[in-house]
């Protein structure tokens, strides 16, 4: 006979000792940090471990005779039934993603394993393990959050801006809209770096971002585009639209401009296209003429 830790005995054959073999699970079952259960055939938990007391605040006795989808965030309810119904019928199911409210009323992210349990070739019940993979969660959507942001300003990256300006557009032209894009550059970013440093610098592209967001929408895209540019794209009922969005955006930079304690002062040059759902093109091709309309308002403010 071997000993465990706690100074019980394993058996070397588990037909030696069934009871010790029974006791040696039960307390393996009692000690793991992972989530384990059984439910009956009407989904409804028969047996819970003490993980689920110790890592989310939830009591056995408030759980058994209910059903997991009543603990879960609700758009994860639907797919866990689905996934619970399949086991019924005596599939394994393996890595199926969902969430659950500890008591406190924090949202968990689990990878369930689940199994069907068996009585004389009858499904009865089901069986599962779940791993809390919260934290994993909370990094890729850093990461995401990351790859697809700006670090300086938190506005899109360019790559994000071009697949949301795609949707955007197949989105227009289904319910016959115009989308217009704006094309922004700061003036004399250079000279600014030479002048007032790069600290100050950055900020002047954060206090643009921070304008172009009290300019438009939730719904518009904002997208810094590397450097000291900057693009929007905005679904509009029609092109006279244009002056009116144009105008509020010389505002703001105005009320900017008046409230700041001394200079530089903020200057930004502007260049739009519109993309006509009759005649739609690429998305690239409405930014690059954008662009190049700003690049020539630009250098004809310096004329």
């Amino acid at each position: 006979m071997k000993k465990t830790n706690n100074g019980k005995h394993i058996p070397e054959n588990p037909q030696e000792d069934p009871m010790e073999t029974i006791a040696l699970y039960r307390d393996i079952v009692n000690a793991a940090n992972i989530l384990i259960w059984r439910t009956d055939a009407g989904g409804r938990f028969t047996f819970l471990n003490p993980a689920w007391e110790k890592g989310y605040g939830h009591k056995a006795e408030e759980m058994l005779g209910r059903n997991f989808s009543d603990f879960q965030v609700p758009e994860a309810a639907g797919d866990y039934i689905n996934e619970f119904r399949n086991c019924l019928i005596g599939e394994t199911v393996t890595g199926h993603e969902t969430s659950f409210y500890s008591k406190k009323g924090n949202e968990i992210n689990l990878v369930i394993n689940l199994v069907p349990l068996y009585d004389k070739g009858t499904v009865i019940g089901t069986q599962g393990v779940a791993f809390d993979i919260t934290e994993r969660s909370h990094a890729d959507e850093l990461l995401q959050y990351i790859s697809a942001k700006d670090e300086l300003t938190g506005l899109y990256n360019l790559h994000t801006f071009l697949s949301m300006t795609e949707q955007q557009m197949k989105a227009a032209n289904r319910e016959r809209k115009e989308m217009l894009v704006i094309y922004i550059g700061v003036d004399d970013m250079q000279s600014i770096n030479d002048e007032y440093g790069f600290d100050t610098g950055d900020q002047i592209l954060i206090d643009t971002a921070d304008i172009l967001r009290k300019t438009f929408r939730e719904a518009d895209v904002l997208s810094r585009t590397g450097g000291d540019e900057f693009v929007v794209s905005t679904l509009v009922s029609s092109k006279d639209t244009e002056g009116m969005i144009m105008t509020r955006l010389k505002e703001n930079i105005v009320k900017y401009n008046a409230e700041i304690s001394g200079p530089p002062r903020l200057s930004l040059s502007f260049g739009t296209a519109f993309n006509d759902p009759e005649n739609s093109v690429f998305i690239n091709e409405v930014l690059s003429d954008a662009e190049s309309k700003m690049y020539e308002y630009k250098k004809s403010k310096k004329g």
